[in-house]
């Protein structure tokens, strides 16, 4: 089955060769940080950047024509535990329905030194 690439206006696009989302089989797989559409992070604020990603995903799925209540799963990667509740009261509070099954890991560092959080979220889409 092909699989095909999503891409948005809306989300910045680095120059790393990948695809920020891919679609297969029905599945879409969609990987944020919170870099806004300049390409900056709110430096030293979890609560933006959990934000932040959460808009890019949710313009990523409706790019692609559904919604953020079609993500099944999302494994969050935070960089400190101080930054836990904080992603928490963010993460939850766009989910307030029927939320996704979820992973979280606390990490040493993402790609940026910057970067405070990263989701990766999986969404059905249907065939």
């Amino acid at each position: 089955m092909p699989k095909r690439a999503v891409y948005s206006d809306k989300v910045f696009r680095g120059s790393l060769p990948f695809a920020p989302a891919t679609i297969a089989g029905g599945f879409m797989f969609v990987c944020c940080v919170g870099l806004d559409r300049t390409g900056k992070y709110a430096v030293g604020d979890v609560r933006k950047q959990t934000q932040q990603c959460l808009d890019n995903i949710r313009a990523l799925i409706e790019e692609a024509g559904g919604t953020m209540r079609d993500i099944v799963k999302c494994t969050v990667y935070v960089t400190e535990r101080a930054n836990w509740q904080p992603m928490n009261e963010v993460f939850f509070a766009n989910f307030t329905e029927d939320p996704p099954h979820r992973v979280s890991c606390i990490v040493s560092g993402l790609g940026s030194p910057e970067c405070l959080v990263e989701i990766d979220a999986t969404a059905y889409l249907g065939e």
